[in-house]
């Protein structure tokens, strides 16, 4: 009897460890509809659908957009668990918006400044903060 109890627990502690591992190694697909354009890694985006896909645990995504224009971020460090619904966050100065947060289930990732964003403080000091959520691809 203890036998088999203990067959079951192993048995079932090893599909819950290669369960995860199989979840691991998946990549997030998450849809946005992005409504402005956009900073990001010194390059401008156009409004429109994007697809973010997490390529690995470390932070590591691809923006894929409208034109097909594509690009890769990170890695990136985590700037906490996501305890919302998966999202983009961009910092508005005036007119300029500027990727700053990667919300993916369960944790997000944070952009570091890039020389725009530097600047737009400067040049501007105040800013917003919007949000646009992700929906499953």
């Amino acid at each position: 009897m203890t036998r088999k109890i203990t067959h079951m627990i192993l048995s079932t502690g090893l599909s819950s460890l290669l369960g995860t591992a199989k979840l691991g190694g998946q990549s997030l697909r998450e849809v946005a509809d992005v409504p402005f354009t956009f900073h990001a890694q010194q390059q401008i985006f156009p409004a429109g659908k994007y697809q973010v896909s997490e390529m690995d645990s470390n932070g590591a995504f691809q923006l894929l957009g409208p034109e097909k224009k594509a690009i890769s971020m990170g890695p990136m460090p985590p700037s906490g668990t996501n305890l919302k619904k998966p999202h983009l966050t961009f910092v508005c100065y005036g007119n300029e918006r500027v990727l700053t947060e990667i919300a993916m289930p369960y944790t997000a990732y944070h952009v570091s400044q890039s020389q725009v964003e530097k600047n737009l403080t400067q040049k501007i000091g105040l800013a917003t903060i919007i949000s646009v959520p992700l929906m499953a691809a």
